[in-house]
Parts: structure tokens; sequence; C-alpha cells
């Protein structure tokens, strides 16, 4: 018995460095024979669980925890936070995230109030876990900073590894790029020196994320790859599916499109294999390659299709992303008053998720909108959108920001007059704006020539000599300059 124990304690210290391969190869072949609520069966199970969970055998893992789940209340006290946690791991590997989050709290209240705080931490990073497959970002994010803060205090790098991965895909999806792109290589260089090159492969597929955004396409791909190569070793279809996915608008962004699309039906295979929940954004990716080749008939259908599977699948994060490209849609057909409509709502969902940078996105791409109907909304949007970017490193959206800004400059002046300040403090100001474009305006039309500028405007050249008080002379004469005498 001595040496079951020690042989536990040993493979609960293998999980603490991430070496699940090794602890697979050292399972004992008959714990299923084990009275299933013994301390040593309930702990060997739960290893199973684990195991079998991140390879993505979830029959295996409900097969392992099968006592538990349907006798709770027979688990000795001692172990019961442990085996909820492990059981809300299941239920979140099953994409049930409510059921996951219930579970994940109450683990964290029992071990709280046992003084367990290595279940405290765990417990705590699959509560933001949760959250973030609910699309309560922010909570998520206060999540995995203290389970950070909890892991750091009691010197468990490798787990700490883990919830700087979380916390860096978060924030992304927050649109805080630099600050996730600085947690997430935290987190890699954290589990470069442990076991797990699953979680390793996690952390590749998110900082990619990061990457694509701050414009770094090649490294991300590179990153994508490595992930691809690992979770098809080990044989994961789910997150093989979501590398393919993030291969594919990869690819786009480096005008591949060929490979793109190839990529993009892989995808679509493997996530209809592996019963995925994010198949929508694999019809939006798809969509994306048509409208790059100006299909944009197949591109509409791709994404009516991608629409339905996100209402099905409830996930605010894709819808708002198809009413985003399906706005880009109708601006590339000059459809401006249907992007409009689109881009509002998807503006409005982004609002909600509190997703930053998409946010940034669809201002930018609502003042190409409404440039034509309402110049001076489209005018505040790209402010906001200038204002937020600033010196930010975000090629991506700072071309969009640009080709907003041209389509507003390229306005017919005959019929709008557009101030670059959105308030005048005093109307004597704004007359002297609107004097002073008028006279820039006939002055243009009259090739420099002053005399005729002031015929243009219907004005003497008395008159144009008394501008030279709110105008100075070599606004009024451009072309012309005085000769310095000797």
């Amino acid at each position: 018995m001595q040496q079951n124990v020690l042989d536990l304690a040993l493979l609960e210290s293998l999980r603490e460095t991430g070496d699940y391969d090794r602890i697979a190869t050292m399972l004992p072949d008959g714990w299923q024979a084990l009275p299933v609520f013994e301390d040593e069966a309930i702990r060997l199970r739960l290893l199973v669980a684990e195991i079998s969970g991140r390879g993505g055998r979830v029959e295996e893992m409900e097969a392992a925890l099968a006592p538990y789940i349907e006798s709770l209340n027979r688990v000795p006290l001692g172990l019961a936070a442990r085996v909820m946690l492990i059981i809300a791991i299941y239920h979140y590997r099953r994409h049930e995230p409510s059921e996951a989050l219930h579970l994940a709290r109450t683990a964290k209240i029992i071990s709280s109030a046992r003084d367990d705080e290595f279940t405290v931490g765990e417990a705590l990073q699959l509560e933001g876990q949760a959250l973030w497959s609910l699309e309560r970002w922010g909570e998520a994010v206060d999540c995995f900073k203290e389970a950070v803060a909890v892991y750091a205090a009691q010197t468990r790098s490798y787990r700490m590894g883990l919830a700087y991965i979380c916390l860096g895909a978060v924030l992304h999806r927050t649109g805080k790029s630099e600050e996730a792109r600085t947690m997430l290589e935290r987190g890699i260089r954290i589990l470069l020196k442990s076991h797990d090159d699953y979680n390793l492969a996690v952390a590749r597929v998110n900082v990619a994320l990061a990457l694509n955004v701050l414009g770094e396409h090649e490294t991300a791909l590179r990153y994508l790859e490595y992930a691809r190569d690992t979770f098809e070793q080990i044989h994961h279809e789910q997150y093989t599916y979501l590398v393919l996915n993030n291969i594919a608008a990869t690819l786009i962004s480096m005008k591949e499109l060929d490979r793109a699309e190839a990529c993009a039906n892989l995808a679509l295979e493997k996530g209809a294999w592996a019963g995925s929940t994010q198949i929508a954004s694999t019809y939006e990716i798809k969509a994306r390659v048509c409208m790059a080749r100006r299909e944009f008939d197949d591109a509409a259908r791709l994404l009516s299709t991608a629409w339905e599977i996100a209402q099905q699948a409830n996930s605010e994060s894709q819808k708002v992303e198809i009413r985003r490209t399906l706005g880009r849609l109708y601006l590339a057909r000059e459809q401006e008053d249907e992007a409009a409509a689109m881009l509002w709502e998807a503006l409005n969902i982004a609002v909600k998720l509190q997703a930053s940078l998409l946010e940034i996105e669809i201002k930018a791409l609502l003042a190409q909108a409404l440039c034509l109907t309402d110049p001076v909304e489209a005018c505040n949007l790209l402010s906001e959108v200038e204002s937020a970017l600033g010196t930010r490193p975000l090629p991506e959206l700072k071309r969009e920001t640009q080709a907003a800004r041209r389509r507003i400059n390229a306005l017919d002046q005959e019929r709008f007059f557009i101030l670059s300040d959105a308030q005048i403090p005093l109307l004597a100001d704004a007359k002297i704006a609107l004097l002073k474009w008028l006279w820039a305006r006939a002055l243009y039309k009259a090739r420099g020539n002053a005399r005729d500028a002031a015929s243009i405007l219907g004005v003497t050249p008395t008159y144009i000599r008394k501008l030279t008080k709110v105008i100075p002379r070599d606004l009024l004469r451009p072309g012309r300059k005085r000769s310095k005498k000797n």
C-alpha cells in the first residue's frame, strides 16, 4: 500500500510539470477494478479523465468520471473539490460552459473553505475559461489575473504559464493585442521548460492570433504550422480544425488565396467530424476568399450559411464577425445603405462584447458607408477611430482608416463643406474658415490669378485687399512671391 501511495505522489508531481505523457505510461492497468469511491481510485480516475480530455477523447473522460457524475455526494469531502473541478473540465470539453462555470465556482468555494490553495488556483483558471467561452471576457480577465497571483504565491511555474496563456488569449479578444502578445510570450517561455507539448501548441495558436492583428503574418503562420503538427500527432481533431481555420485566415492576409481556400475546405471537413461549434467562422473565412476574388454572389451565399449556423450556436462573437464581413461585401458592391445597416448591427454586438479592436474596425467601415449620406457622422466616427488607434502598431486597421479618410476627402465639395473640427467655438471663426475655403476654391478655378478669383466670387479687387486682414497675403496670391530688393 505504501508503494501505491508513493506512485500516486509521483504521478501528481509529474502533473505539476505538465508531463502527462509520462503519467499515461505509468498508470496501472487495473485502475478500473479498484473500488470507485476509495481515495486511490478517485485520484487515478481523475488523472485518466484529464489525459483523455487533453486528447479530445470526451467519451473516455466520461467513462472515467461516470461514478462521480452520477453520485457526487458519495465522494469523500477531502476530494470533493478536486472531483468537481475535473467534472467541470469534462463539461467544458463538451461545450457546456454554463455547467462548467457553476461547478468551478462550487469547487473554488469548497477548496477555499478547506484552505486547499492548490485547487483554488485551478478552479479560478477554469472559471475564467468558462467565462471566456460564454464571451464574458472582462470577468474572464479578472479570473486569470487572480489565478496568476495564486500560482505565483505557490511557485507553481507550469500552472502560472497556463494562466498567462489564457490571460493573453482573452486580452486579444478584448482588443489589447500588444498586451496579449506580452502575456502569451511570457507563458510560452515558461511552458518551453515543461513537458507539455499540447498546451505549448495551444499557446502558439493564441500568440499567432495576436501577431496577425499586429501585421506579422509570416511569423504567425510559422506558429500555426508548429501547432498543427502537434495536434495532428496527438490526433486532436477539434484543435486541428481550429488551427486550420486560423491558418486559412492568415493566408488570406498574405494574399495566398488558393492555399487559404484549400485550408478552409479541409477545416470544414475536420470541423464537421469533430462537431465543432465554430463552423460558422469557417464559412465566413471562405466568404472572405470569394470577396478577395470579387466573387460576390458566392460570398453572399457563404455568409448566409454562416449566419444560420452562428444563430444556432448562439455565438455573439461569430455573429459580429459575419455582420462585419457582410458590411464589407455591401461596400464592395457600392450598396452603402445596406452596408451601414449591417455595420450598425455589428457595432452594437461588438460594444456589448467589449471587443475594442473589432469596434474600431467596424467604425472605420461605417465611416466609409456613411460618408455620402451622413458625412458629419462619418467624420465623427473616423475621428474616434484615429484617436483610438493613435500610434498603436496595427497596420491592418490603419489601412482601413486610411481608406475611410480617402473616401471622405473625395467627397464632392460642391455639395458638402466639412470642417476638420467637430465643434467650432465661435461663429466668427466659422465665417473665417468658410471665407478661406471659398477663396481657396475660387483661386484654384482661376489658376492662381487673384483678380480672376475675385471675379468668380463676384467681388471687387478692393474687397480682396480688405481680406488681407483675415487671409494672409501669401494665401491670397500663393503662386507669386515678392523678389527681394538688393
